[in-house]
This record gives structure tokens, sequence and C-alpha cells, in this order.
């Protein structure tokens, strides 16, 4: 086993995919873990699964991790920032600007703020799908803005790395029109190509083969959530769709008079 990067303690806010996988990938490196949920239920579910441990008086973390869904981020982000002083402070949010501008608006510390995103993921969420392992060989997008400074970005480099993910730097404009195209506009083709099969006949879809099973595959994953992070990366994936939207107006229009 190589040795950690990071010396910890490392406080992680929210016991869901992200947080418990994020847990239980540091733990295994023997970095101390401090793990944080709003409901005891959840959080004891991480403990029990070897992610971390409860917050004890005294705790001082080096660096906090926010792994809640987009519309809870920036005021956790917050509340992190101002209770630990001294902890630089990420999130593993799939939107970046958004945030970043409400932390702005909220008068937060954003010079120990560093946004941040593993683009790694499965359908299922919550603490019973983490895996120590899925960051590994993933990208996971660190996001400076112009407050931030090389020993933040190294930090949270060094943490990517301890968890076997790729790191790579993009401004939160950069990211967001990016996961925009790779990520939020997939989400949305694949929910409605889902909702095609609704009310068709049982003989059809049991034609199928991979392909529909890979392109419908996403439209599993929590509906709430995508709400959530399309809302607030909502231009990008506007102007995507609209592209997208053009694209298919050609293929009907060719269709229309096929030879």
């Amino acid at each position: 086993m190589n040795a950690a990067r990071t010396t910890g303690p490392v406080r992680v806010v929210g016991t869901g995919l992200l947080g418990t996988s994020i847990g239980l990938g540091l733990t295994a490196l023997g970095i101390d873990v401090i793990l944080a949920n709003r409901s005891p239920a959840a959080l004891r579910l991480a403990i029990d699964y070897g992610a971390g441990r409860a917050e004890a008086e005294g705790d001082a973390p080096e660096i906090v991790v926010v792994a809640v869904s987009p519309d809870s981020t920036a005021a956790l982000v917050a509340a992190e920032l101002e209770a630990h002083p001294d902890a630089l402070v990420t999130d593993v949010a799939s939107v970046k600007g958004a945030i970043l501008d409400e932390l702005r608006e909220r008068g937060a510390d954003v010079s120990r703020y560093l946004g941040s995103h593993p683009m790694a993921g499965r359908e299922r969420g919550g603490a019973m799908s983490a895996r120590a392992d899925l960051f590994l060989g993933r990208p996971w997008v660190l996001t400076p803005h112009d407050g931030s400074t090389p020993a933040q970005f190294f930090a949270l480099e060094n943490l990517a790395v301890d968890l076997g993910a790729v790191p790579v730097r993009f401004t939160p404009d950069e990211h967001d029109r990016g996961v925009a195209l790779i990520s939020h506009v997939p989400q949305v083709v694949a929910s409605l190509l889902a909702a095609r099969l609704v009310g068709a006949p049982d003989a059809v879809p049991a034609l199928a083969g991979q392909g529909l099973r890979d392109t419908t595959r996403i439209a599993a994953s929590d509906p709430e959530l995508w709400i959530q992070i399309l809302g607030a990366n909502a231009a990008p994936v506007r102007e995507s769709l609209r592209a997208f939207r053009d694209d298919l107006d050609g293929v009907i229009a060719a269709l229309d008079d096929p030879e």
C-alpha cells in the first residue's frame, strides 16, 4: 500500500454514495475520517461500513468535504467554513459556478473554499452502494477561483490521488459547460428514451439488446437529485439541448424525404 499524501483529519459531511466512498477510500489508507450527517441512521450505517468515525469534541479537520445534494451544498459549505476556520473546504457537487456565486452572496470566506467534482458515480445512491475504489482511474475536477492558492490546489490534488483519481483543472464555468455536454444532457436524453418505452407492449422491450440497456441505464438515477442538478446548470444544459434538437430536426427532415 502506498503512503497517503493527505495527513488528515478529513471531515466528510454527507454519507451518501460519494461521501461514504470517500470515507472508505481514505480510511483504508489509515487517514482519520470524521463523518457527519443530519440523519443519525445514515451516519451510523456509514460508520458501520467502516467509512470513518463520528465527530468528537476538539476535532480539527485539515480538509472538509461537503458531499450533499446541490440545493444544500452552498449553505453547508458556508457553515463548515465558519465552524472550522483553519480548514480547507471543498464540495463534490456536480455544478460549480452556482455554488461559488451563492457562497459569495452569503458573504462566506471563499478564500478557504475550492470546489471539486469527482467524475464517478453509480445509478444507485446511498451508503450501501459506496465503494472504496469508486474513484479509481476517474477524473477529479478541481475548480480554483481567483481567491484560491497553489497550496490549496495541491492539498486537494493529493486527496484525489490518494483515492486513485486523476486530478484535472478547470474553471467553474469550463466545468459546468463540460458536464452539461458529457453528463447532464446524456441524462436527459436517456430519461426521454426510457420514457418512450412506457406503455409499449410487453413483448417489445423483451426484444431489446445491450444497446438499449446501455443507452437507458442512467435513467434509473434519482430524479429528485437530477431536478436539482439541471436547475443549477440550466443555461449550459439548455444550450446543448437546443443544439441536440437542431440535429434531431435535421434527421427528421432527412427521413421525410429519404430518397
